[in-house]
């Protein structure tokens, strides 16, 4: 419990943290807002309009766009140890590595959560002001909002786990965080595009499928009726941080600590 108060406060008190958090809102909020006004111009390309319900699932589903952040929260968490020179004293004063990691995982979990939520709520508030100007707007179907909610929980919380993993792999904090930029922005997209069906089992893909949205958009390379059931990327996605969370913890048991 002492680990766990421990990791809290250095999630709380480090700034940069929070700088993560009101970006990946900012990003979430202002990915939501403009979508209306992309849909309402180019409806031809996307082949839907706003007087659609996939179009505004579409809209609000832009709201866990932050989840970029929460591999780099967790990278931060565990990486930033070493950066700084603090991964010495914070093993020193809990000996038994595998208990200091499993502490960093459990509360990358919960700040991941934390910055998913956040990032999630604002942008339904966004994307609710951004189609007030827009009068024939169709309404989101009954699930959606429920099924961002749980797709922010348990993406931002599997990321932010797969962030400490990475930490821990690459303690480079710079290097950690740049790889796992190229990995979403380059490599998981064009996988996605190219390869549909073995990019549907990639963490993009999963998150995706747990909206449940039914978005057909032939012109983007886009058909969610392609991808997994909601429930089977929940147990996948959670099956990756599993594996990820492991390979932390028995990595930090072999490594030496410097």
């Amino acid at each position: 419990m002492n680990l766990l108060k421990s990791e809290w406060r250095k999630f709380v008190y480090v700034r940069a943290n929070w700088g993560l958090v009101i970006a990946a809102t900012f990003i979430s909020a202002l990915s939501v807002a403009v979508t209306p006004f992309i849909i309402d111009s180019q409806g031809e390309m996307f082949g839907f309009g706003l007087d659609s319900q996939e179009a505004i699932d579409s809209v609000y589903a832009n709201g866990i766009s932050g989840y970029v952040f929460a591999i780099i929260l967790g990278i931060m968490l565990m990486a930033g140890e070493f950066r700084h020179g603090t991964a010495v004293a914070t093993f020193l004063t809990a000996p038994k590595r595998g208990s200091v990691v499993l502490a960093k995982l459990v509360i990358a979990a919960l700040s991941g959560i934390l910055l998913m939520l956040v990032s999630a709520l604002v942008s339904f508030l966004a994307g609710y002001i951004a189609l007030l100007q827009f009068p024939e707007a169709a309404s989101p179907s009954e699930t959606l909002f429920l099924n961002t909610i749980t797709a922010s929980v348990i993406g931002g919380a599997v990321l932010a786990i797969i962030g400490v993993a990475l930490g821990t792999l690459v303690r480079n904090q710079m290097l950690a965080i740049v790889g796992a930029l190229v990995y979403l922005f380059i490599i998981d997209p064009v996988l996605l595009a190219l390869l549909p069906d073995a990019g549907k089992w990639l963490p993009s893909g999963l998150i995706t499928a747990m909206l449940a949205i039914d978005v057909d958009a032939a012109q983007l390379g886009i058909d969610t009726n392609s991808y997994l059931s909601p429930w089977l990327a929940t147990v996948v996605l959670v099956a990756y941080g599993a594996v990820f969370a492991v390979t932390a913890w028995a990595t930090s048991l072999k490594r030496d600590i410097e």
